[in-house]
């Protein structure tokens, strides 16, 4: 494998030149037209700015974001992938942080001679700068070098066997990092990449089956629009759904089987920072809570505030050795990171089993003291999550006088017009969890929030949870 990221384009477009590379809903490229493209971008890019320049890529879904994107990767400077849903708010102060040399919001028009070819960059160069929630409010700007993302293709051909012949589908937003490395890996390798303007389950779905796809990269909730909209029609010529984070429930699971019959299904845990930590891999027999063990490559230690090595069945932070870490922060940043002895940590908790499972606790900076006992939201998220009827469920803390913090859980599901039943789901939390880490208010609410990942909006929901009950006390 090419150790910098597109330095493959020419060769696997001599070889097959006609082959499709890159579909865009109705749109095809040719691997022929899409090394072409990637050229002379690249080269415009290269008569234009310095070697490691940022490029701003401000623009929507399209063919021509993937193209700009491998141009940065192969002429030597930084992607920086901006999301269209920023408010101006946002997209000012990243401006201003990030200093770009070049802001694109479309594809340049290129002049019949572009210019020579710039320097190739080397295995550690920094090509990409993505952007995750910040405690701010701004969103974090994560720097990676080539070496990192060519050492996760390895990961993802070991641990899940893609290869040239797969069709690779990420239909989100390429703002999310899912959704990017999907189709950047699919290209690198020469697999053809099916990608959408716009995410729509029914449009979706058919072009799951005009393009056989063959594997789906998803977020939990496109991977739920998508069996809703299914209405039974299966597609059998999906082998891998390729999922991170997902909380499932036993009828999701077996619906997601029905439309998928011939899919496996593989999670995994990670971090924009961290890339692949854990993989839940669907010929394993994970235990139940578990989210997988190590990724190829990858060293898991659990240790206390101290730093000290716990053994196993003990909690402490997650600390990560591999080569697959960022480089940096371009902006922004997190108390929660750690640097030691080519470990890291993102603030994570949980503990290793014998076998050397990882069972996640939560995220420190989300854990709350209610009543002088630790909860980790996360827990009691996943509890509520496997309760009839409820799709998701997000937990905070509110100030109370009596226990210093009130939980409440926000929840998305089928509720009666005058909302859930709070004693009923009370006694049903019971059953999992001690008394003092069982939410006292239960807010429904139909729409929610997320991010341009598809994820929940935790800042937006407890902001509206606040604000709904500063005018009733739900659950009372």
């Amino acid at each position: 494998m090419e150790t910098t990221i597109g330095a493959a384009l020419p060769a696997l477009a001599a070889v097959a030149p006609e082959r499709v590379a890159l579909v865009c809903d109705s749109e095809r490229l040719s691997r022929a037209a899409f090394a072409a493209r990637v050229d002379s971008l690249s080269r415009w890019l290269g008569a234009r700015t310095a070697p490691g320049a940022g490029i701003a890529l401000a623009m929507v879904n399209d063919p021509a974001l993937v193209e700009l994107f491998f141009a940065c990767a192969v002429s030597g400077r930084q992607a920086l992938v901006y999301d269209p849903g920023w408010p101006s708010s946002t997209r000012t102060a990243i401006d201003a942080a990030l200093a770009p040399a070049l802001t694109l919001d479309a594809a340049p028009a290129l002049d019949d001679t572009p210019g020579p070819p710039p320097a190739p960059p080397t295995p550690d160069t920094p090509f990409y700068v993505g952007f995750t929630s910040g405690s701010t409010g701004i969103p974090k700007g994560y720097r990676r070098s080539h070496r990192s993302w060519i050492d996760s293709f390895t990961v993802t051909a070991v641990e899940f066997g893609l290869t040239p012949d797969d069709v690779v589908m990420a239909p989100g937003g390429l703002a999310a990092s899912l959704h990017l490395y999907a189709i950047v890996h699919a290209l690198h390798i020469g697999a053809r990449a099916v990608m959408m303007r716009a995410f729509h389950p029914r449009r979706a779905l058919r072009l799951i089956a005009r393009e056989a796809v063959s594997v789906l990269y998803l977020t939990p909730t496109q991977l739920q629009m998508l069996v809703e909209a299914g209405q039974g029609v299966p597609c059998p010529g999906v082998r891998l759904i390729l999922i991170s984070g997902a909380k499932w429930r036993a009828d999701t699971r077996a619906a997601v089987e029905r439309l998928f019959p011939g899919a496996a299904i593989g999670e995994f845990y990670g971090a924009s920072e961290l890339s692949f930590v854990t993989i839940a891999h669907p010929n394993e027999p994970v235990p139940p809570g578990s989210v997988g063990r190590a990724a190829h490559g990858v060293t898991l230690s659990i240790r206390d505030a101290q730093g000290r090595e716990l053994p196993a069945g003990e909690a402490g932070a997650i600390w990560v050795g591999s080569t697959l870490l960022f480089d940096g922060y371009a902006c922004g940043g997190s108390a929660e990171l750690g640097h030691a002895d080519g470990f890291m940590s993102v603030g994570d908790h949980g503990r290793l089993d014998a076998a050397g499972f990882l069972y996640l606790h939560g995220r420190e900076k989300r854990m709350l003291v209610t009543a002088g006992l630790n909860v980790y939201p996360e827990e009691v998220e996943a509890v509520l999550t496997r309760l009839p009827g409820i799709e998701e469920a997000a937990v905070f803390g509110m100030a109370d006088d009596l226990r210093g913090v009130e939980l409440v859980a926000v929840l998305r599901g089928i509720f009666p017009a005058e909302g859930p039943d709070v004693a009923a789901l009370r006694a049903q939390c019971r059953a999992f969890l001690p008394a003092a880490k069982i939410p006292r208010r239960f807010l429904a609410l139909a729409d929610w929030p997320r991010t341009s990942g598809g994820k929940a909006d935790l800042r937006a929901l407890e902001e509206m949870a606040r604000a709904r009950l500063s005018h009733a006390r739900l659950g009372r």
